[in-house]
């Protein structure tokens, strides 16, 4: 059941755009929206020894910012009526965000991307980015305003092989708040290619066991994954792609990547991610 929703916000544009959306998703749910805003100075107080006095000053600063912004947030006129906490942290945002969520049980995290690209995707990446490798719950990526969150066609973007169903289950109650068609999709790509008959059987196997009535089956061919499933999703005009992700780390982050992560810096469109437990 999805009864806690984060929003980490830094009061941006694109942030608040997450905000508009977390709030038309708890008044469906009846959830309480957790704001947190991470303030990324390094401030050190165990002793006076340790304390780097320098960064003081503007740790101040920007926390009276943060606490002025996040009272005038809080008086926006959508969240009028829901039950709302908010926070205001110093850490790495990746870090106090997964933190949180473990300490108050969050079952949907809503944030906003303006996603990376060129040589920050590579050495960096996104904090959305960062939140979607590490979070165990789903993540929902807002990349634009939705003055109305309306889900229509949903693109299930995955190779369908049997972890795809533990993926899915973290999915049902979101996608069951919309009377959306999930578009099954499986891209094929030249060195990763997988006959008609065979992806079809998957997905009637996989449509099947999660009680799937109002889904289509496709196979596009595309020269990435990525690629695939952006342009499948142009072409019937998708409102949010759904994906799992192995939430891989360090090396074989850097060798393998992730479809989902990759789709978080390059889809204009909503994405719904949720790692995959191996």
């Amino acid at each position: 059941m999805i009864k806690d929703i984060l929003v980490p916000t830094d009061f941006s544009k694109c942030s608040v755009s997450a905000v508009k959306v977390a709030a038309q998703l708890a008044k469906r749910l009846d959830a309480t929206i957790h704001f947190l805003h991470v303030i990324e100075t390094p401030v050190v107080a165990y002793d006076a020894g340790m304390v780097n006095f320098e960064s003081l000053p503007q740790a101040m600063f920007m926390k009276e910012m943060a606490d002025e912004n996040m009272k005038s947030l809080l008086k926006e006129p959508f969240l009028k009526g829901l039950s709302v906490e908010s926070n205001i942290e110093y850490d790495a945002i990746y870090t106090r965000i997964n933190q949180y969520v473990e300490n108050h049980h969050i079952n949907l995290i809503v944030m906003g991307s303006h996603g990376a690209k060129g040589f920050n995707e590579i050495v960096l990446g996104s904090n959305a980015e960062r939140v979607v490798r590490y979070a165990d719950c789903p993540v929902l990526t807002i990349k634009q305003d939705y003055p109305k969150f309306d889900v229509k066609n949903i693109v299930v973007a995955s190779d369908f092989n049997d972890e795809a169903n533990e993926m899915f289950k973290g999915f049902k109650q979101f996608t069951s708040l919309f009377n959306a068609k999930l578009h099954l999709l499986r891209v094929n790509t030249p060195i990763n290619f997988e006959t008609t008959p065979e992806s079809k059987a998957k997905m009637q196997k996989f449509a099947d066991r999660n009680k799937l009535t109002n889904c289509t089956f496709s196979i596009y061919n595309d020269q990435t994954e990525e690629d695939g499933v952006l342009n499948f999703a142009d072409e019937i005009d998708a409102d949010l792609l759904l994906m799992g992700t192995h939430g891989r780390r360090g090396l074989a982050h850097l060798i393998k990547g992730s479809i989902a992560e990759d789709l978080l810096n390059h889809s204009k469109r909503a994405v719904l991610s949720i790692k995959i437990k191996q």
